[in-house]
């Protein structure tokens, strides 16, 4: 199961730096990445009640958001160093 939530977070959060660069805005692609996450969980895990499928989407959501600021954060660092 660990390995389909991982998946999850890497489409979530290849999704959401995908609208990124569409130029929807930061915090709308954010908020897009929690009902992502609760539709992901529906639909690749198996859980035994609803409210688990909820938590798990809330966290697959909260932890591609997450990754995404890190590594947003951590290019722009690198960029502004090399110029």
């Amino acid at each position: 199961m660990i390995t389909k939530i991982i998946l999850l977070i890497s489409i979530i959060y290849g999704i959401v730096e995908t609208l990124e660069k569409f130029k929807l805005q930061k915090k709308y692609a954010h908020l897009l990445a929690f009902p992502l996450g609760i539709i992901g969980s529906f639909l690749f895990l198996q859980l035994s009640s609803i409210k688990e499928y909820i938590l798990y989407g809330i966290f697959i959501g909260i932890t591609s958001v997450g990754t995404c600021d890190t590594f947003c954060n951590i290019f722009e660092v690198i960029q502004k160093d090399n110029k």
